[in-house]
């Protein structure tokens, strides 16, 4: 489990507070699933004391490389570097792209981030954003990693106004196919929300994804 630092006041650096922003930062764990654990892990915790010792520059850094690798705590913490402008310009789209990363791979706190920095942008800046991280996921789930599979559902599921149930129903139906945690589950919820005409279809598209891309070898 997650966990957010709560230090004494720390002053105050272009009218953002810098125990504002250390506060909002997930301190303990990250996400990767990766053999560099330790690695990613000594990463995270030197950029987290780079904010402390307020070189954000270091900070955005570091937390960059990681959120590249798809930590999900570091997206989050990247994100709220984006948003206060530390380390790097101000960017309300890029703050917006990793917490919505972040919210898909399961960070609490980066649900209301996000929604609070939906209202910052464009909808045609929306619509790009999830653009980029449809891509970002499909590449994920081409290279068989099991992970993205519900983050995806998720994705199609929540985008912003704009959700595809059917692709996420397709895409929970091979995850429960390949018994993914949790994915039984929501192929059931969803298919309460689809007709029939939409529903065997998917069905039938999941079963042709699943065969000829063999998905028991690929996300084994």
């Amino acid at each position: 489990m997650t966990k957010k630092l709560e230090v004494k006041p720390m002053g105050v650096l272009y009218g953002v507070t810098v125990v504002g922003i250390y506060a909002a930062l997930l301190a303990l764990g990250t996400s990767l699933a990766a053999d560099n654990t330790d690695d990613a892990q000594d990463g995270f915790h030197e950029a987290v004391n780079a904010v402390k010792d307020k070189d954000f520059a270091l900070a955005t850094d570091l937390f960059s490389v990681l959120a590249e690798q798809d930590d999900h705590d570091a997206q989050f913490n990247l994100a709220i570097l984006l948003q206060s402008g530390q380390g790097m310009p101000q960017n309300f789209t890029l703050a917006l792209e990793w917490a919505f990363m972040a919210k898909l791979g399961g960070v609490e706190p980066a649900v209301d981030l996000s929604e609070t920095l939906m209202g910052k942008v464009l909808p045609s800046t929306q619509t790009e954003v999830a653009m980029r991280i449809d891509e970002h996921l499909q590449e994920r789930l081409a290279g068989g990693e099991r992970a993205a599979i519900m983050q995806y559902v998720a994705f199609n599921r929540t985008k912003y106004a704009n959700p595809d149930l059917e692709t996420a129903y397709i895409w929970s139906l091979i995850g429960a196919a390949l018994s993914v945690n949790g994915a039984a589950e929501v192929r059931d919820e969803i298919e309460g929300n689809l007709e029939t005409r939409v529903i065997l279809p998917a069905q039938d598209a999941a079963r042709k994804m699943f065969s000829e891309q063999n998905m028991v070898t690929l996300f084994q």
